[in-house]
């Protein structure tokens, strides 16, 4: 982060969300870097989207922070292209924040739980050594400041600042694949292991630190081999 960019803040209104706009908010008036926001609406609770919406306005119209507003059908974009909620609400968030973002950075309040979820879900699913990376800190344009920091510590940070946010209704339900492992699989692991999201922190950290060497070192060799034969 430095003086000379701008950066938006994804804010669904959500507690994570909240906490990474008001760090960014303070950030950005002892850094001096322009801060916005971004809130998509995925239209896909009825009331409930609209007045998370409405939450947002009234959020960053307090911060004094811009404020862009994104309606998605995700329902419609999930049945015409043969996906999963979840998977089409993925897909049309990012493209939205590529379509806001050109020459800026990004922000999205992914935090350690998220990415001990996504660790969890892919090894699940089945993957290499990439995919126990977890969530990268940093793609392209988009940024990821609280990806170390857990879902208490922001919670806490929110009660020690007085804070209020909305709760998706979705989440609390074990309808999708992520809610199914945050609610089942790491709550056992963390029966196992108190430590677990301080300790996957560091266990991840390691296993990207690898795989980088193992792509460097991969890239260098098929660079040193290759022929223009």
């Amino acid at each position: 982060l430095s003086p000379d960019i701008t950066v938006i803040a994804g804010l669904s209104g959500g507690a994570d969300s909240v906490c990474l706009t008001s760090v960014l908010s303070k950030l950005s008036r002892s850094i001096g870097f322009k801060l916005e926001a971004v809130h998509i609406n995925h239209n896909l609770r009825a009331e409930e989207s609209d007045s998370d919406q409405l939450f947002c306005e009234k959020f960053c119209e307090k911060l004094g922070i811009p404020l862009t507003v994104v309606s998605c059908n995700v329902k419609d974009y999930a049945e015409q292209n043969k996906l999963s909620t979840e998977e089409a609400a993925r897909i049309m968030r990012y493209k939205a924040f590529a379509d806001c973002s050109e020459g800026k950075f990004i922000a999205t309040a992914h935090n350690a739980d998220d990415n001990l979820e996504t660790v969890v879900h892919n090894l699940i699913r089945g993957t290499a050594v990439k995919g126990l990376t977890g969530i990268p800190p940093v793609r392209d344009n988009i940024i990821r400041p609280l990806l170390t920091v857990t879902r208490a510590e922001i919670e806490q940070y929110l009660e020690d600042n007085s804070l209020s946010y909305v709760t998706d209704s979705s989440n609390l339900s074990d309808d999708y694949t992520r809610n199914k492992i945050r609610h089942n699989v790491i709550f056992v692991m963390s029966e196992i292991n108190n430590s677990l999201l301080k300790t996957s922190v560091s266990t991840i950290n390691a296993i990207s630190l690898e795989n980088s060497f193992i792509e460097e070192q991969t890239d260098k060799a098929y660079t040193e081999c290759r022929t223009n034969g």
